[in-house]
């Protein structure tokens, strides 16, 4: 037990350079002020005082396209039929008001949500996930319901959003209760208020009780903004952003409190110039490794580059629109023609600036907007993900896209994406300066014709309930790449943290052989010495991995998730068949499949089959991948 406690000590006095030590002793300093009492005394509950509706009625939308409106009155119908959108999948029966305080998904209420919100837990055994909680208080059905106002004329809509917004404020005032807990959940609050204030052509005019309320955000967000700079992720650059765009916002639109709003902007402004280098590689890639926090990111700038150009304020440097193309550029470069991408890393359900009807696994909604804010040129023929450009002023968009082409791509980062004839796939190396999460070294996702033929297993939950029995979706055992005798990658620390960060070994360049063919090959060596080299050929649809191992260890798993459904595997013939083609693997492995699982949306798991190919080690496995 001591020894245990000895190494998991040495690794983290390890990654005191990489998290950095500033980082690491303000959060201790933060837990510490937690337990002594100090933010309780330091920022008492404060109640509103403003009175009225938020919001007023709206001039109706004539111009908005027949084909985006009924499925967004079905949304808003769906809401006023007493039921909420969770992590934009999930659609949750709630009261009406709902209850702010309830897990829809498994009917607990958090006890005391009357406490400062410095004395509620992160985990709790008894509510579950505090997610769930947060949820309904992020406020995804704000704009969903200020939409339908303005494009029907329906008054319900207007008076349901009103409504809850005072039961929300009458039930939450400031500091007190779990909805004050994180600056970034107050971040996305201030940011869909002011989403809906813009719908509802109100950004101009306000009302009072509108500017209180974000007043008080911006309070909550500034007194504790330093914790979200230390976790070195998108809590900073969100909470830099409600800090910019709200403190310059209020400026515009109150004559009272300039000073401090004028301090917020500037705290903000600089935070974001700031963060985008620091947060960033250089080839656009995200710190936290995941493709839906790399989505938050660049709808945070969207909103950013927005606001700046409404409210015409003085331009960010140049080097910070260079760093935002190629954020977009690095999304673009992942997302399947079908707007889907590989599940790559943690998948919280987060979807910022969700004004359209198109699915949360449709990245493409972000990337047209954010093509036109930086470029002035739309990413994508026209489709129902334009909605989101009509509600930031992009009502006609006359230039055309090019056509969807996937190129090849090695991201120094971490990232190679290959493209065949009617397929192509990504590999994920490991190349960390910002802390990893996922034990997906040298992961392979395939695709073709819109489909993930081979892919990571996701997330799941920050905080499963113990009944629900799903696989650890983080593990190397739940990624299409090896392990040698069972042993994680790297060592997990925490819920998010893991010690003994890989390095790559090898990083090839792309060899390209022809238009549809082409390979590339990378390896590390893991903590105990071993060494995996993958090298991936690819003609048209026909795909090669020759995974080599060596080292100390005594057997290697590799394994491959595909979908449930109709499958053959011959054993002897070491050749699994499927409905989309084949994977047949050297002679020496050994074949099996087994039930596992899968999470595309969290909260959500579907059952998936594993490939589990064994082999001793030191030695060479070839799979070749058929698509028909």
């Amino acid at each position: 037990m001591k020894s245990g406690r000895l190494v998991k000590l040495i690794w983290y006095l390890e990654l005191l350079p990489k998290l950095g030590p500033g980082n690491v002793l303000y959060v201790f300093f933060y837990r510490l002020r937690l337990k002594l009492g100090y933010f309780e005394r330091r920022h008492p509950v404060m109640e509103s005082r403003a009175g009225g509706a938020v919001f007023s009625v709206a001039v109706r939308e004539k111009e908005f396209p027949a084909a985006w409106k009924k499925p967004l009155l079905e949304q808003a119908d769906r809401i006023l039929g007493g039921s909420l959108p969770y992590f934009s999948f999930h659609w949750k029966k709630q009261e009406n008001p709902p209850d702010w305080f309830r897990n829809p998904f498994n009917g607990r209420v958090l006890e005391n949500p009357g406490r400062h919100w410095s004395k509620i837990p992160d985990f709790s055994s008894g509510t579950g996930d505090i997610k769930c909680i947060w949820e309904a208080s992020r406020f995804p059905w704000l704009g969903i319901l200020a939409r339908a106002h303005v494009v029907s004329g329906d008054p319900v809509y207007l008076d349901t959003l009103n409504e809850w917004l005072d039961d929300w404020i009458s039930k939450n005032p400031l500091n007190q209760g779990p909805h004050w807990k994180c600056g970034q959940e107050t971040s996305f609050r201030l940011l869909a208020l002011l989403n809906a204030a813009t719908i509802l052509g109100q950004a101009e005019e306000p009302s009072e009780k509108l500017m209180e309320l974000l007043g008080l955000h911006l309070r909550k967000i500034s007194s504790n903004i330093r914790y979200a700079f230390a976790q070195r992720n998108n809590h900073a650059t969100s909470e830099a952003a409600a800090l910019y765009i709200g403190g310059n916002w209020l400026l515009r639109v109150s004559g009272t409190d300039r000073k401090r709003n004028s301090g917020y902007a500037r705290k903000g402004r600089r935070a974001l110039e700031q963060l985008l280098r620091k947060l960033t590689y250089e080839d656009g890639s995200f710190s936290q490794h995941s493709i839906v926090y790399h989505r938050l990111l660049l709808d945070t700038l969207n909103l950013v580059l927005y606001w700046n150009t409404r409210l015409r304020l003085p331009r960010f440097s140049e080097a910070f629109y260079a760093r935002g193309n190629r954020v977009k550029e690095w999304l673009y470069a992942l997302v399947d023609e079908s707007g889907d991408a590989p599940n790559l890393g943690p998948n919280d359900g987060t979807m910022l600036l969700a004004n359209h009807s198109c699915g949360y696994r449709d990245f493409r909604p972000t990337l047209q907007l954010a093509s036109m804010l930086l470029k002035h040129q739309p990413a994508f023929q026209e489709g129902p993900y334009n909605e989101a450009l009509f509600w930031s002023g992009f009502k006609l968009v006359e230039q055309k896209a090019e056509p969807f082409v996937k190129d090849n791509r090695v991201f120094p980062s971490g990232y190679v994406v290959m493209s065949g004839a009617d397929s192509w796939a990504m590999l994920r190396f490991p190349n960390f300066r910002f802390r990893p999460s996922h034990n997906d070294a040298l992961h392979f996702d395939l695709w073709t014709g819109g489909k993930n033929l081979l892919f990571d297993a996701g997330s799941y939950s920050y905080n499963p309930p113990p009944e629900s029995r799903i696989p650890d979706l983080k593990s190397v055992h739940s990624h299409n790449t090896l392990s040698f005798d069972g042993r994680e990658q790297m060592p997990r620390l925490g819920r998010f943290l893991m010690a003994k960060w890989l390095k790559p070994l090898k990083v090839g360049e792309m060899v390209r052989t022809d238009q549809q063919a082409g390979s590339w090959e990378g390896s590390y060596r893991d903590p105990a010495g071993n060494i995996h080299a993958r090298k991936v050929k690819w003609n048209g649809n026909s795909w090669e991995l020759r995974d080599r191992f060596s080292g100390t260890a005594k057997k290697v798993e590799l394994g491959f998730n595909f979908q449930e459904g109709d499958y053959a595997l011959d054993p002897q013939g070491n050749r699994l068949s499927l409905p989309w083609g084949s994977l047949k693997v050297s002679e020496h492995a050994q074949l099996s499949v087994r039930e596992h699982a899968s999470s595309r949306y969290y909260f959500q798991a579907a059952p998936c089959n594993r490939l589990r190919i064994c082999s001793e080690n030191n030695k060479e496995v070839i799979t070749t991948i058929e698509i028909a």
